[in-house]
């Protein structure tokens, strides 16, 4: 772990080094690339005095977004918005500043910094810290196929969710865990083996635990331990210098915004409700009709297409209009391509019989209603273009939580009814983390992480990540 704070300065002296050398390589390009205007060359001296402001305003901004915390060290789409975002606002400050102090600067014949030049040293940063960090992401990440750099985790609890972060962290090194074994809420005996890992005790043995292993984290899974335990095995953590985590069991509340107010000198935590501001609801609104008009458009050649194929397999319509829960439980009719034979709804028993499922959702990997060309479809989510249709009226949206059939809703809980809250998507969280191989509560969590966390970057983020998702089909049947 000390290793991890050594990295931190490593990193921001790199950045600042690139952002700064981008800055006066952009400079030299500028004069020595043929084809851009020729014009009069400005003082290297000025450049080179400001290429130090643009590498201290990249470095905050790369630091205000949160790029140091090294919450993990492998690198995502999440962590290019968050350079794209840093490097993008440090140049609009850049411009802004020229700008406002056009004139000022009376010992220089050119008195004004080049936009050409601030835009090639963007474009420059932007790749540079990009490769930079990819680098640094694969070395480490060849480190901890090895076994190393991993922290040491216990896992209290012994129920499913703790199996499932278990079996999450051992096949995905990027999360940088290296379970030691489980501790019993008194459900399962010590000794006992749980995923292939031992209970080691319960939570009373955490001390002499700390004694014997080296730990540098404890994560409780379970929600029915009392406030007594909890603080103890807080208190035994602090103790020990270990990290103590928890995944929430209220994750709908956990997952959105609190302020803190005083009342009679009582601290209140008030939770703010924040599902899509107005400017929000406006700018999603304006994203799906502009996405859909332009995938109607340009997929039109493979509506006939599908159509053709559907129509010469199997006798049936083209669309099948299936009932959905949407916004406010509303059901709605949603479109796709069919994909089954014309009597796949009275066979549907056959096949729940066949798949039994512990939590409603109908997992089907070898569904023998499905056509061959229904196959094909759904292989690379063909028979979804229809839902196109469903943005444009205002049912759906593009990006957002997945829609279940209202049999399935039935058996909700109530605080998987929160995904109710906003428009259902085409895509979405589920479909480019497992889409039907996951769980019907990762389902839910990940569509109220999305509906808390939402931005017009995150749908994109989702939106891109989508189109692999989509290739290699995980999930899809």
């Amino acid at each position: 772990m000390r290793k991890r704070l050594l990295l931190k300065p490593v990193l921001a002296v790199v950045d600042f080094i690139i952002l700064t050398g981008t800055f006066l390589l952009a400079y030299w390009l500028r004069f020595q690339l043929e084809f851009l205007p020729a014009v009069p060359v400005p003082s290297f001296e000025l450049y080179f005095r400001f290429s130090f402001l643009v590498g201290i305003l990249g470095f905050a901004m790369l630091y205000a977004l949160g790029m140091y915390r090294l919450r993990h060290l492998s690198f995502g789409l999440e962590d290019f918005f968050g350079i794209f975002r840093a490097v993008t606002f440090s140049a609009l400050i850049v411009m802004v500043m020229n700008f406002v102090f056009r004139g000022y600067i009376a010992s220089y014949d050119v008195e004004t910094y080049s936009r050409l030049i601030i835009f090639i040293s963007w474009l420059l940063g932007l790749i540079s810290l990009s490769l930079w960090r990819i680098s640094t992401s694969l070395v480490f990440k060849r480190y901890r196929k090895r076994g190393k750099g991993l922290k040491n985790v216990i896992i209290i609890g012994t129920d499913e969710t703790a199996r499932s972060f278990c079996r999450a962290i051992q096949r995905n090194v990027d999360f940088e865990y290296r379970p030691l074994g489980f501790l019993s809420n008194g459900t399962v005996p010590a000794a006992e083996e749980v995923e292939g890992l031992q209970v080691m005790g319960d939570v009373d043995d955490l001390p002499a635990i700390f004694q014997r292993e080296v730990v540098n984290e404890v994560v409780l899974t379970c929600m029915d331990m009392d406030t007594e335990q909890v603080a103890h095995t807080i208190k035994a953590c602090e103790r020990a210098d270990v990290q103590f985590s928890m995944i929430p069991g209220f994750f709908e509340i956990l997952t959105r915004e609190m302020s803190v107010q005083e009342v009679a000198d009582i601290p209140i935590f008030q939770l703010e409700e924040r599902i899509f501001q107005r400017w929000g609801r406006l700018v999603k609104r304006g994203i799906d009709i502009a996405v859909a008009l332009a995938v109607l458009g340009i997929l039109a050649p493979v509506w006939i297409l599908v159509a053709l194929g559907i129509t010469l397999e199997s006798r049936g319509g083209v669309i099948f209009k299936h009932a959905r829960v949407g916004k406010g439980e509303k059901v709605f009719s949603m479109w796709k391509f069919r994909s089954m034979y014309a009597d796949a709804e009275a066979r549907r028993g056959e096949i729940e019989d066949q798949y039994a499922s512990t939590d409603a959702l109908l997992r089907a990997p070898e569904d023998a209603r499905v056509t061959r060309v229904g196959r094909l479809l759904r292989r690379f989510s063909i028979d979804e273009i229809p839902q196109l249709y469903n943005v444009l009226k205002g049912e759906m949206s593009v990006v957002g939580p997945r829609p279940h059939m209202p049999a399935e809703v039935a058996h909700y809980k109530d605080w998987q009814r929160r995904k109710f809250d906003v428009l259902p998507g085409m895509t979405g969280l589920t479909q480019v983390r497992g889409r039907k191989d996951l769980s019907l509560d990762d389902m839910v969590r990940l569509d109220i992480y999305y509906i808390e966390k939402w931005s017009p970057f995150l749908d994109l983020q989702i939106l891109l990540k989508t189109i692999p998702a989509v290739l290699w089909g995980k999930g899809a049947y």
